[in-house]
C-alpha cells in the first residue's frame, strides 16, 4: 500500500539528448538546418520565407494571410482536390500558415514517401494557379471567419491590445486583416505579394528525421535549384521600441457579456535580449505557472476566473509583456485592482525560495520541448528567427541555474512598467464603466476593430 505521507523518490535522470544540427547553405537563397534522427520511419520540414502579415500594405491588410490560404489551392497539373488527394495517397501531413512574420509550409512525411512529398511541395511553391474562382472562394471565406471573430471577445481583446501598444507600426495589424482591408484585396494584389515577397526571397528549410544530409541535398537540389529566382526583396524593417501609451484604460462594448476579457501590458524587449533569463525566472513567478502569484490570487483566493496568465512574447522585431484573463463581469474592476496589486508586488519583494522554485520548474520543463520532431524543429526555427546562438538554446537551463537572484529582482524592476501599461476590456459597458470609474478617470472607448467610438 502507498503510503501518501511521503512523496514519491526520485528516479535516475536521464541525460538530455542535444540534436546535433548541421546547417549549410544551397545557393544564395537557400539555408538548410538539418536534424538526423533514425529511430523512426518519419521525417518533419518546415520551410520559412520572411513574408508574414507585418508586409501588409494597410489598406490591404489580410494579404499575406489570404496568400497563404490560395496558394496550394491547385498548382501545376493539379486542382486543390487533385493536391490534396496526392498528399493523402502518401499519408503525408502538409499544412500552410502565415503569422506575423513568417509564412510557413509543413510536411510530416514517411521516410519513403518524402521525396515525392518534396516534390509535391516545390509545386506548390514554384507552380501555384492562383486562378480566380479559387481566389474568390478563399477571400469570401476569409471575410466570413473575420465576421465570426466579431462575435470572439478574446480575439477583440487581443488584437486591440496589439492595436494600441503597437499603433503606427507594421505590427499593429491583425494577422487576418479587417472586414474592410481584405474586401480591398483582389487577385493581382496576392500575385504581387507572391511574386515579391515569396518566390523572390530568402528560405530556411529545417528538417528532422530519417533521413542523410548527402541525400537531403540531393532532394532539395532536384527540386529546389534553380526554381527560386534571384533575391531582390528582404526583411528590411526596422525594430520596433515603442513607449506604451501612459496608463490608459480602454473599454470595447460587448452587450450582454457576462464575461469581461482583460488585457494588461506594455512594449518590451526583443528575444535575443542578455535579459531573457532573468525575466523569463521572474514571470513564472508573476503569471507563468499554475501556482503564480497572479492565479493563485484571481482563481485560487477570489474564484473569479479560470485562469490568468502573464507572459512575454516576441515578434521578430520587437517584444511585449501582457497579462490575460477573463472573469465575471461583475468582478472586472476587482481583477484589475488586484492585478496591478500583484505587477506592482513583484517589482518590491521576491523571495529566495520564489525564485529557487521557479528555477527548477524552468528546468526540469526544458527537455520536454523536444519531445518530437516538430519540437525540436520550432526550437531551431526561434534561434534563427531571433538571431540567437544554438548555445543559448542548449544552454539554456544552466543560465537559468546560473542567474542571480538580484538579476531576477532587477528585471521586475526594468521590465515590469505599471506605469506605461495599457489596459483592454472586452465586456458589457453598463456593467464595467461603473467599476472603472473608481479606478481611473480616463477610459476611453473603442470599437472592436480599435478605433475611437
Amino acid at each position: 500500500m502507498i503510503n501518501r505521507k511521503f512523496p514519491p523518490t526520485s528516479g535516475i535522470a536521464i541525460p538530455f539528448e542535444r540534436p546535433n544540427i548541421q546547417r549549410f547553405k544551397m545557393g544564395d537563397s537557400l539555408e538548410i538546418l538539418h536534424v538526423q534522427k533514425n529511430n523512426l520511419p518519419i521525417i518533419y520540414s518546415e520551410l520559412i520565407i520572411d513574408s508574414g502579415s507585418k508586409f501588409d500594405l494597410k489598406n490591404l491588410g489580410g494579404t499575406s494571410n489570404l496568400t497563404s490560404l490560395l496558394i496550394d489551392e491547385g498548382a501545376a497539373e493539379y486542382d486543390s482536390l487533385q493536391m490534396s488527394e496526392q498528399f493523402e495517397k502518401l499519408g503525408t501531413v502538409f499544412q500552410v500558415s502565415a503569422d506575423t512574420d513568417t509564412m510557413n509550409f509543413s510536411i510530416l512525411s514517411l521516410s519513403e514517401y518524402y521525396e515525392r512529398s518534396l516534390e509535391l511541395l516545390s509545386k506548390i511553391l514554384f507552380e501555384p494557379r492562383f486562378s480566380q474562382q479559387d481566389f474568390d472562394r478563399e477571400k469570401k471565406k476569409v471575410l466570413d471567419k473575420i465576421t465570426q471573430l466579431k462575435d470572439n471577445p478574446s480575439y477583440t481583446a487581443s488584437t486591440v491590445f496589439e492595436k494600441i501598444i503597437f499603433k503606427d507600426s507594421f505590427y499593429e495589424l491583425p494577422e487576418i486583416g479587417y472586414y474592410n482591408s481584405v474586401k480591398n484585396i483582389d487577385r493581382k494584389d496576392v500575385i504581387n505579394f507572391y511574386e515579391n515577397r515569396i518566390i523572390n526571397n530568402k528560405m530556411i528549410l529545417i528538417v528532422v528525421g530519417n533521413v542523410e544530409k548527402l541525400k537531403l541535398e540531393s532532394l532539395v537540389n532536384t527540386y529546389f535549384a534553380g526554381k527560386y529566382k534571384t533575391v531582390i526583396s528582404s526583411s528590411t524593417l526596422n525594430d520596433i521600441f515603442l513607449p506604451s501609451p501612459m496608463n490608459k484604460f480602454y473599454l470595447i462594448h460587448k452587450k450582454d457579456s457576462t464575461q469581461s476579457e482583460i488585457r494588461i501590458g506594455h512594449s518590451s524587449f526583443k528575444r535575443n535580449s542578455i535579459d531573457y533569463p532573468a525575466s523569463k525566472i521572474m514571470n513564472t513567478i508573476l503569471g507563468g505557472q499554475f501556482s503564480s502569484r497572479i492565479n493563485l490570487n484571481l482563481r485560487e483566493k477570489r474564484g473569479i476566473t479560470y485562469g490568468a496568465t502573464s507572459s512575454f512574447q516576441f515578434y521578430i522585431n520587437t517584444g511585449w509583456f501582457e497579462i490575460s484573463t477573463s472573469v465575471n463581469v461583475d468582478n472586472t474592476g476587482e481583477a484589475i485592482t488586484e492585478i496591478y496589486k500583484e505587477i506592482k508586488g513583484i517589482r518590491e519583494s521576491i523571495l529566495d525560495s520564489e525564485i529557487e522554485f521557479a528555477k527548477s520548474t524552468i528546468i526540469k520543463q526544458f527537455p520536454s520541448r523536444f519531445e518530437t520532431y516538430s519540437q525540436i524543429a520550432r526550437n531551431i526555427e526561434t534561434v534563427v528567427l531571433h538571431s540567437l546562438q544554438f548555445s543559448d538554446l542548449f544552454e539554456h537551463p544552466d543560465q537559468i541555474a546560473d542567474t542571480k537572484n538580484d538579476d531576477v529582482r532587477s528585471a521586475a524592476q526594468k521590465h515590469i512598467k505599471p506605469d506605461e501599461a495599457v489596459v483592454v476590456i472586452v465586456g458589457d459597458r453598463s456593467k464595467v464603466l461603473p467599476q472603472l470609474g473608481v479606478i481611473s478617470d480616463s477610459i476611453i472607448e473603442l470599437t472592436e476593430e480599435g478605433e475611437l467610438l
